[in-house]
């Protein structure tokens, strides 16, 4: 692994320290988090705009959806361990 030596602010430093503390990390491990973050916002391999644009697209053609309150109990059914079969899309109003 390398070093990079970067400069902050005082106030950058602080709200970063802050940060780290509320998220229960490390400075050093918030940081390398942020950045890492920011790499996969800015990749465009991982741009998830064009996927949910055309969903859109797809649900304002179709009418085709899952309500999220059924999706939240799916899952949340599942998460208790019962074995449950997923929501199946319907016409619903937007």
């Amino acid at each position: 692994m390398t070093n990079t030596a970067i400069q902050l602010s005082a106030e950058l430093k602080a709200a970063i320290a802050e940060a780290a503390q509320r998220a229960g990390m490390s400075e050093h491990d918030y940081i390398l988090a942020a950045i890492h973050q920011k790499l996969i916002y800015d990749d465009p391999a991982l741009d998830d705009y064009d996927e949910a644009e055309r969903r859109w697209q797809e649900f304002q053609q179709t009418g085709m959806a899952i309500p999220h309150e059924e999706v939240i109990e799916y899952f949340e059914r599942r998460m208790a361990g019962e074995k449950v079969d997923p929501p199946k899309a319907r016409k619903i109003k937007a």
